[in-house]
Order: C-alpha cells, then structure tokens, then sequence
C-alpha cells in the first residue's frame, strides 16, 4: 500500500495561507489543519473531540485530553496550536455556535458539543458500519472529504487524510525524537507501521549535500 503524501514545510505555509484567505470560515479550517497536522489524531479521532476535551470551566484551554476511542494523552502544549483554537473558540462564541446553558462557563459554550462544526453550524456527522465478521466500524466521511478539499485548494496533488499523522512521525524524527515516543503518539497497533512511516522520509539530495559539508 503507497504511503500518504508527505507535504512538507513550505506546502504546508501555502495551505495555511490560502485557506485563510479563501475558506468560508478561515478560523475554524485553520485550527482544524492545525490538529490535522499538530495531533497525531486520525480524523476520526479529530471529528471525536468535545470542547471540554480542550477547554477548561475556567474558559483556559487545557493542557492536555484523553484521545477518544484510544489510550494515550494529548499534550496541547503547542503554542501555534493553541493560538488556531483560541482564534476558533472565539468565532464559535462571537457566531454563537454551539452555546451552552451557562454564560460564565467554557466561555459560554455546551462543554459536551463537538470541537468541530460544519457549515450547517452541526457537528461533522460519525458513520456506523458493520463489517463482515459482525463487529462495529465507525468513519468520518464528510471531515474527511472537508480535509481532502482544504488540500486539494492549495494545489496538494493526491490529498489524503492519514498526510497529516505522517507528516508529524517525520518532523519529530528528523528532529532527533527517538521512535518508542513517536510511535506513542501516533497510538500505531504495530511498531512496524510507525517504522514504515519513517524510513521512507523522502529527504532531498540537495539537503543532505548542503550538511555535508
């Protein structure tokens, strides 16, 4: 199976970019690149988030969630991060978005909404599923074609939703993060898949001719 594309730094800048300036709601599809790319979530687990996941009574944003649907932490400790989901909480209460029945609590907002709304101002919808073997499986298709526009409008050739996980294994790797820690974040079943991810990190020669000497 190919692996997703790996979208590098300055394709990542341009997509932030322009969907600040062309989305319908820039705030919201900027925070929802941010925790595309800053999360290590799959979009299933994004869709997944609940305010109160990220925002404290007190209306400070948390420091760090239980990710739903797994057994590992999220760390909101990024400061580009948390600067996206401030700007995007306040849009939801100035658009009056998801409210709450309390004014002096999660900043007026139901601590039990969804993180993310679509354009209907309701929540991205969840899809049950069935498999063969009987068991339940759940997708986010409507985030997940959300996602795919955001990069195809930037010009991201082949978008895919599991880009965003990729691109945080690689990054944290080539800044020197050993793969035990990686591999937690990314809450992989296998250690081989988290591997895979990394030892095809497509470095370009030209950089690699730049350190040599």
């Amino acid at each position: 199976m190919a692996l997703p594309q790996l979208i590098e730094k300055p394709q990542r800048d341009w997509l932030f970019k322009v969907t600040k300036l062309n989305s319908k709601q820039p705030e919201r599809d900027q925070c929802l690149l941010a925790f595309f790319f800053g999360s290590a979530c799959t979009t299933l687990e994004i869709n997944r988030i609940q305010l109160k996941d990220v925002l404290a009574k007190s209306g400070k944003l948390t420091k760090s969630y239980t990710v739903r649907g797994a057994e590992r932490e999220f760390y909101l400790s990024s400061e580009r991060l948390r600067e996206y989901l401030n700007q995007y909480l306040t849009y939801r209460v100035k658009n009056r978005i998801g409210l709450g029945n309390n004014p002096d609590q999660y900043r007026a907002l139901d601590p039990d909404s969804a993180l993310f709304y679509s354009y209907q101002n309701k929540p991205f919808s969840i899809v049950r599923k069935q498999t063969l073997a009987g068991s339940d499986s759940y997708s986010c298709d409507a985030l997940n074609r959300h996602i795919k526009m955001l990069l195809k409008n930037s010009g991201i050739e082949s978008p895919s939703v599991l880009s965003g996980r990729r691109v945080f294994a690689v990054e944290l790797h080539r800044q020197g993060y050993d793969v035990a820690h990686i591999h937690y974040m990314l809450g992989n079943k296998t250690l081989e898949t988290t591997q895979r991810l990394l030892t095809t990190d497509p470095i370009p020669m030209g950089a690699i001719a730049a350190n040599a000497f």
